[in-house]
This record gives structure tokens, C-alpha cells and sequence, in this order.
């Protein structure tokens, strides 16, 4: 409005005169008591409010400066709202392994680089075993006499020469030297370090001629294969999280990942109160073990759903929820004050539970302008709520 009366000066001589003519707050007045007043006050304020903006539009329209506000509209329609609430997780893989040898000894051969792709049972290194090799020449040396003794030692047994004690001690002197062979050649085949699983050489640590020990890892072998993410949640959401919720992955700069939950698990954890869950995860190329990601839970799905733009929803002096929405009277426009109930919001975008209806017009631009009751005219054709 313009030209007229100004609203400020009128509304604040109105509030000096409602002020003055209200008896003084008693200073023993109880709480309550005081409370009440002060609803009360309000209401009363809010009633002025109104008639003063009715008396001024009454002025301005008897002297011909009446200026209708400009405003926009959303058509209310309902929608998908999906409710989403984030926690940090960690991508992990159990296909990360530190290779360790079997044996001790010096490094012969390398026999892979770092990058390359291996399969499971491949050879990455070889360990000298010469020194075994020389043991097993000389064992295999006394285990050829030990044969000859034991089955010549038979023979004689068969026609009843000799002694029992003499077959068995060949029989046991053979045994002896046939494990001790099989113990030196598992030696041996030990000193070939191979790859536990399918997948890439990501680190070799040793070089030709060093020292290898079974308490050093030679290598490392990853496998992109079977990554997922872990995550812990706060046991406040415990009655919300089940497997197979969807989910999404937020891996920052990289990708969103669509996928669910595979497991949930059932334990507390005391030092902080959250519970871990589990969540398979795709293969992508540029995804490694140890990196941080967001997971976004999906907590609550509904198909069709009044929701508005956060913004829109506004709160008078008794912190009632409210919208303006646009009523029309003879080809007019009537700003309308429609108290809402409120749920979940996500994204800017909130969840109207009760107070609006399917095609309802809401006031956009120029809700903060407008008082219930006023008259305005459109800026443009109303647009379908649209979510963001």
C-alpha cells in the first residue's frame, strides 16, 4: 500500500494506545498468571492488527490509492517424499592382504611387479633354499641305504634269519628319513611366496638379495572385487534401520552410489552408543580400501505426500505453523492464514501432515507482504509445488 496513512506510524500509535490503557502487571503475579496475560495481550494485538489493516484499506480505497500486492502461487499436489538423514562411513574390502613368507632367507627372484594383475597361487618371489636343497641330496642319499638295508632286512626275516628287533629298526630308520624328506621339500616349496587371492599387486616391499622373514610382509594384494562400507549409526535410529534399506553411498567428488543395507548389527557399542551396519558396494574403478564416504539412509518413503518448500511455512506469536493460501471471492484473490501441521523435512522441502489440500494455491513471492484477509492479485499462473 502507498500514498495513504502510513502502516508503521498507525500500527505504532495503535500499540502505545492498546499499551497504555492495559492495567500494570502486578509484581507478585504468579507465573501463570503472567503467562496467561501475555496470551492474552496477544491475541488482543493480533485482533487490532486486523482491524487497523481493514480500516487503512477501507481509507485507501475511499480515496482511490488502494494498491493490491502482487504475489505468486504454488498449486499444492501431492508427491513422492523421501526422508533421508547421513552418517559417515569408511569403504573396506576383505581382499587386502599383507603377503608374509613362510621362511627365512634371501630374496632370489621377483617375479611381479607392483600393478600387475595376479591370479590366486601365483608365484610373486622365490627365497634361495639351496642350503634345503643340499640337505635334501644328502637325505636322499642315506635314504636310498636305508631302503636297501630295510628290504634286504626283510627278506632275510621271511626265511627266519636274523632278529625281529633288526627288521624293525630298518623299517623305523626308513620312516625316519622319508618324513625327514618330506619335511625338507615343504621347506623348499615354501620358499616360493605366492599370491593368497585373484587381484593386484599394490606393493612389494623387499628387492633382489635382502633378507625375508616370516615376521615382514613382501608384499601386499588387493582385490577390487568385494568392497563394501561400514558405518556406525546412533542407537537413536535403532527402530529405523533394517536390512535392505536403500541407501547412498556419497563418496565426495567422485560418485552417489545407489545400494542397501546387508546387515545391521545387533551389538551397542558403550564408548559411543551406535551400532555398526553393513553396506555391499559395487565395483568402481576409481573406489580403494580406507576411503571416507556418507551414507544417506532412506528412514521414511511416502508415495504421495503434501510437501512444500520449508520456506513457505511460516510461525505467528503462539508459534502456530501456518501458510497463506489464496481463496477466490468474485474473480479476487483473499489471502487465507491455513494453520498446518508439520513432519519431517529434508532438503529444503517439509512435510505438511495436515492443513492443506490436493490443488490448495499457496502463497509464494510475497507471502511475507500479506495479512489474512487481504485482497491480491497473481503475478503469474500458478506452478505445481515443485520439490527440490
Amino acid at each position: 500500500m502507498k500514498t495513504f496513512l502510513s502502516f508503521s506510524l498507525l500500527f505504532a500509535f495503535a500499540l502505545v494506545f492498546f499499551t497504555a490503557c492495559q492495567p500494570p502487571v502486578e509484581e507478585n503475579a504468579d507465573l501463570q498468571g503472567l503467562k496467561q496475560k501475555r496470551d492474552s495481550l496477544k491475541t488482543e494485538l493480533e485482533s487490532l492488527t486486523g482491524e487497523l489493516t481493514d480500516v487503512e484499506e477501507a481509507i485507501a480505497r475511499a480515496a482511490g490509492t488502494y494498491d493490491v500486492v502482487n504475489v505468486t502461487a504454488l498449486r499444492a499436489a501431492p508427491s513422492t517424499f523421501k526422508h533421508y538423514f547421513t552418517v559417515q562411513g569408511n569403504i573396506e574390502t576383505n581382499r587386502n592382504a599383507e603377503v608374509y613368507p613362510e621362511t627365512q632367507g634371501i630374496i632370489k627372484n621377483v617375479l611381479v611387479q607392483e600393478g600387475d594383475q595376479v591370479s590366486i597361487g601365483q608365484a610373486l618371489m622365490t627365497i634361495d633354499t639351496e642350503l634345503l636343497q643340499k640337505n635334501i641330496d644328502e637325505v636322499e642319499t642315506q635314504y636310498e641305504l636305508a631302503k636297501d638295508i630295510f628290504e634286504r632286512q626283510g627278506r632275510l626275516w621271511e626265511q627266519n634269519i636274523g632278529s625281529e628287533v633288526q627288521y624293525l629298526e630298518a623299517k623305523n630308520n626308513k620312516d625316519r628319513l622319508e618324513n625327514t624328506l618330506a619335511t625338507l621339500s615343504k621347506q623348499v616349496s615354501q620358499g616360493t611366496v605366492r599370491s593368497p587371492f585373484s587381484g593386484v599387486v599394490d606393493q612389494i616391499t623387499p628387492r633382489v638379495g635382502e633378507m625375508a622373514s616370516p615376521a615382514m610382509p613382501v608384499a601386499r594384494i588387493v582385490s577390487l572385487n568385494e568392497m563394501y562400507v561400514t558405518a556406525d549409526v546412533s542407537e537413536n535410529y535403532v527402530p529405523y534401520v533394517s536390512e535392505g534399506m536403500n541407501v547412498e553411498v556419497v563418496v565426495p567428488d567422485i560418485d552417489t552410489i545407489p545400494s542397501t543395507i546387508r546387515r545391521v548389527g545387533r551389538f551397542i557399542k558403550p564408548e559411543n552408543r551406535t551400532f555398526e551396519v553393513t553396506v555391499a558396494l559395487e565395483n568402481h574403478k576409481h573406489l580403494r580400501p580406507n576411503m571416507y564416504c556418507a551414507l544417506r539412509i532412506n528412514d521414511s518413503h511416502i508415495d504421495s505426500a503434501m510437501v512444500v518448500p520449508a520456506s513457505m511455512v511460516q510461525q505467528d506469536t503462539k508459534n502456530q505453523e501456518f501458510l497463506y493460501v489464496l481463496e477466490q471471492e468474485n474473480e479476487r484473490y483473499i489471502v487465507k492464514k491455513r494453520p498446518v501441521q508439520t513432519g519431517q523435512s529434508y532438503r529444503g522441502n517439509i512435510l505438511i501432515e495436515s492443513g492443506l489440500e490436493n490443488g490448495d494455491l499457496i502463497v509464494d513471492k510475497g507471502a511475507r507482504r500479506v495479512v489474512d484477509g487481504q485482497e491480491v492479485e497473481l503475478f503469474a499462473e500458478p506452478k505445481k509445488v515443485a520439490l527440490k
